[in-house]
């Protein structure tokens, strides 16, 4: 829940207003506020990336994702629209987007004459990254109950079902498929 708030219950958490015999932080940029308060050092940063869509009419229906490296920009076909990719920037989470990036990339889709044209859809997100850019996932050390899953970049759900096993795994107290210590949150504290 966006406005949830974990609060300490002995060696357990709790989140406040829900009754929950174990917690699963899984909240992207915002896991940091969540976990930092119950004293996990979490070096999260929003990696905003900024798209712009549009009608695939004139797309090739079979082209693979096109990458123009000159331009640092990758256009992909979706099923009904095509979209130009690029930019990433660190902010905040909830800085407002720069649309002269978005004017950019369809200034550049034009120059490149590209078969795309408005009106485009725009679309800015944020990326949970970590500095070693691998994920956190594991069992909290500063409470029983409290499990973690984020900082996943560009690759959220492409990894979305095998961190799903990992994490079914540790809840149930079972092993899990892989070694889970390079994705601890403790490989943040250590020297």
């Amino acid at each position: 829940h966006a406005s949830a708030t974990l609060v300490r219950a002995g060696s357990r958490v709790a989140v406040e207003g829900v009754a929950a015999d174990q917690v699963l932080v899984c909240a992207g940029v915002r896991a940091r506020a969540l976990l930092e308060p119950l004293g996990h050092r979490v070096p999260l940063i929003a990696e905003r990336g900024y798209h712009v869509r549009a009608e695939a009419r004139l797309w090739p229906q079979d082209l693979p994702p096109v990458a123009f490296e000159e331009r640092s920009m990758i256009v992909t076909r979706y099923r009904s629209c095509v979209q130009a990719a690029s930019f990433v920037e660190l902010a905040r989470p909830d800085a407002p987007a720069d649309p002269r990036k978005w004017a950019r990339l369809e200034r550049t889709c034009a120059e490149l004459g590209l078969p795309i044209t408005g009106p485009f859809r725009r679309w800015m997100g944020c990326r949970p990254t970590l500095p070693d850019y691998r994920p956190a996932i594991g069992r909290s050390y500063h409470a029983d109950n409290l499990f973690y899953a984020f900082g996943h970049q560009h690759l959220g759900l492409t990894l979305a079902p095998i961190t799903a096993q990992l994490v079914a795994a540790l809840v149930d107290g079972q092993p899990a498929a892989l070694a889970l210590d390079p994705f601890d949150l403790a490989r943040f504290e250590r020297g």
